[in-house]
């Protein structure tokens, strides 16, 4: 059952969620080229990308755990190791979408989603490309 409270502010009537938010960390390897970009990162090159999956869970099991998180890793891993050591260009998705961090955040959004057990909902991916470079996708 999720958890709310109400606000009164003025007129204004609101109330807020409360939720847990749960994340793990998997990491995979890949290169592509950047097509219609001015630099080199037009060029192919391969980058070892750090992903983070975060979900949303309004509530917690009788053990007091909102996900699995050794389940969640596992489901993870299975969609990046579609993309784990591939030139991204080559794959069917990528052939259509430029493979650049944001489209990678989208697909394995998109991937993982409707996969997740009815209480859990994707917050967020989050795809480093380097130690300075994130991007984060999330509906």
């Amino acid at each position: 059952m999720p958890r709310f409270f109400f606000l009164d502010i003025g007129n204004l009537l609101t109330y807020s969620f409360f939720m847990y938010i749960a994340s793990i960390r998997i990491t995979f390897s890949a290169a592509h080229c950047i097509k219609g970009y001015e630099g080199n990162c037009a060029q192919q090159h391969g980058h070892n990308y750090r992903v983070e999956v975060h979900v949303a869970s309004p509530i917690v099991n009788d053990t007091g755990l909102s996900v699995d998180f050794r389940k969640l890793k596992h489901l993870a891993v299975e969609v990046v190791a579609k993309l784990d050591h591939q030139v991204l260009n080559d794959l069917p998705f990528f052939a259509e979408h430029n493979p650049t961090a944001e489209n990678i955040a989208r697909y394995i959004f998109e991937q993982i989603e409707p996969k997740l057990p009815q209480h859990l909902s994707l917050h967020c991916i989050r795809i480093w490309e380097t130690d300075d470079y994130v991007v984060e996708y999330h509906k």
